[in-house]
């Protein structure tokens, strides 16, 4: 178990927005860890027991307020159970909380393993300025550290538990805003992977630089988009000493695409035919796309099969070049041929890759396949794929009695292939090798 501080950590070494990220231990021996989580330019909060996620949740706040209530996400949400967290200010800062759940006994908190979050600012390589943050453990360097690799949308810096788990374990966690960042969906314009890899790849280069960080243990930690993003990032940074995926996809960004689609076509209103008819169409499509050809060519291709009901159920009534935008076609174009298959070929590094059995996003079976083949190829000898069982992308999986929790398989997997390598810095008490 985690050490137990005697002095908590004082507000004002965290920035406003970061007031309510940390560690916490419950009176009945719970240690929830997380804060603000930002994904698709949409603000929540990510707390979880990390040693048992089926407790916690995703949270937003309650106005202006001290008080945070969950949000219902996951498989048997609707039935789960009210739970609401509300924070205290003492003398020092934000360092209590009572997390109220229903129909069971308030339990009350206070914040142990206290951070750093330190502002930092980086340039990539063709000039682009990167601004994020830094997060260090309290124990003194230097630390192993973790380069938060985006997935796709709009996202920034602040990944709640996803973060403070890897501060938690000793490790110093450099995340930035994604190139582009805006929370305004109208104005987002998606980088290209290359583009994305370098940043990473910058990322990686500025904290190998610093005094505080051990230049011989920085990782890549990716999620979804980073599967195609960190390991290209890896091959441009050799100061890259592993890297670790969550959901990521392997694959071509096209073959990927296919996937997501195939999931979300409207089985109900098709026949077999109709959805083979409405895949094979999308393809065509896409090589119009990566052919560089303009979207207008589109109406003309899909022209002939717009009275048909599989068309009209899937593609709609409006022309394509109507439809789709023309950033979506532009990139598209530029990316749809993406894959990290030749940088896992020629990698050395240790590298863990977790993938959900159920992911709707990613290709299980595919992807699996293709990573055991560019490992098996590959001079690295400490390369693993990890199933995470009956997972989806999310890998929220149905826990007891139907309610939403994160699979215990994905924190619990993370934790014991960095503790195995040597990986994790000191505990919170600054002892090497100390129980967390």
């Amino acid at each position: 178990m985690l050490a137990l501080l005697a002095a908590p950590l004082a507000a004002e070494t965290l920035p406003d927005a970061e007031r309510y990220d940390g560690t916490f231990r419950l009176d009945d021996g719970h240690v929830v860890t997380g804060g603000r989580f930002v994904e698709g330019g949409f603000t929540m909060f990510l707390y979880i027991d990390t040693d048992r996620p089926d407790f916690g949740g995703v949270f937003r706040r309650i106005g202006s307020s001290d008080r945070f209530e969950a949000l219902p996400l996951g498989p048997g949400a609707e039935t789960a159970p009210a739970l609401e967290i509300e924070f205290y200010r003492d003398a020092d800062g934000y360092d209590r909380l009572e997390w109220r759940a229903e129909g069971e006994p308030v339990r009350r908190g206070a914040r142990i393993l206290p951070h750093r979050s330190e502002t930092v600012g980086f340039a990539s390589a063709d000039g682009t300025e990167l601004e994020g943050r830094l997060l260090l453990p309290p124990c003194p360097g230097p630390h192993p550290l973790v380069v938060s690799v985006h997935g796709s949308g709009p996202v920034n810096r602040y990944g709640g538990t996803y973060h403070l788990f890897f501060v938690r374990l000793g490790m110093a966690v450099l995340a930035y805003d994604k190139r582009g960042y805006t929370a305004d969906d109208s104005a987002w314009r998606e980088p290209d992977i290359d583009e994305m890899a370098q940043d990473a790849a910058a990322a990686v280069e500025f904290g190998a630089a610093r005094r505080d960080i051990d230049g011989d243990r920085i990782g890549l930690f990716g999620s979804s988009q980073g599967g195609w993003v960190a390991p290209e990032a890896a091959a441009l940074a050799p100061a890259t000493d592993f890297l670790l995926l969550r959901a990521g996809a392997a694959l071509t960004q096209l073959d990927t695409v296919m996937h997501e689609i195939r999931m979300e076509l409207p089985h109900d209103e098709l026949d077999r035919a109709g959805a083979n008819n409405a895949m094979m169409l999308y393809r065509e499509l896409y090589r119009l796309a990566q052919a560089g050809r303009p979207k207008s060519e589109a109406d003309l291709l899909t022209g002939p099969y717009r009275d048909f009901g599989w068309y009209r159920s899937v593609f709609g009534d409006e022309p394509i070049s109507a439809a789709w935008s023309d950033r979506w076609w532009s990139w598209a174009g530029r990316n749809l041929a993406e894959t990290p298959l030749p940088e896992l070929r020629r990698s050395a590094l240790p590298i863990l890759w977790q993938l959900g059995e159920r992911d709707e996003a990613v290709p299980f079976v595919a992807t699996r396949e293709a990573l055991l083949r560019a490992f098996a190829e590959s001079p690295g000898r400490d390369q693993t794929v990890q199933v995470i069982a009956d997972a989806p992308h999310s890998f929220i999986v149905e826990g007891e009695e139907g309610k939403p929790v994160l699979s215990p398989q994905f924190f619990g997997g993370l934790k014991s292939w960095l503790e195995q390598r040597g990986l994790t810095g000191p505990s919170a008490d600054c002892t090497p090798g100390a129980r967390r």
